[in-house]
């Protein structure tokens, strides 16, 4: 049995991401998409979803000169 199903177990253990994560993943999408009045196009739609999910220190992204706080 473990060999019928060891390409779904050994991702499982490599990245330990289960379904309830994913879908709570989704969840946010969803609910930045809802929230949106429309995006341009692809990417833009991907940054905003990297800015709302993503773990990133905009400030540390601008250039000393140009940061105001």
């Amino acid at each position: 049995m473990l060999k019928r199903h060891a390409q779904r177990i050994l991702p499982f253990i490599e990245s330990k991401l289960t379904n309830a994560m994913a879908e709570g993943i989704n969840r946010v999408i969803e609910i930045i998409k809802n929230r949106a009045s429309g995006y341009a196009n692809l990417c833009a739609f991907t940054d905003i979803i990297f800015l709302t999910v993503g773990d990133i220190d905009l400030l540390a992204q601008i250039s000393p000169e140009f940061r105001t706080l």
